[in-house]
């Protein structure tokens, strides 16, 4: 159930970058936590190898982001 949930707000997440919302950010980086909370539970440790650097990069992003709205 966890991931169906990472999963719609990575996708709210990517739709709100497509719109120029810096809070798709903040959303994709709930959902990174989601997933490695998912990823150890499951014990799908390579997804942590796509995760973990995900969350840092999406914080940079954040902070770098340029959009219309905050």
């Amino acid at each position: 159930m966890l991931s169906w949930i990472a999963g719609a707000i990575e996708l709210t997440a990517s739709w709100c970058v497509g719109n120029k919302k810096r809070f798709g950010f903040i959303l994709n980086i709930i959902c990174e936590v989601l997933w490695i909370i998912v990823a150890i539970q499951s014990k799908v440790y390579g997804l942590l190898l796509v995760v973990v650097p995900a969350m840092f990069i999406n914080t940079r992003n954040y902070f770098k982001w340029k959009g219309v709205s905050k």
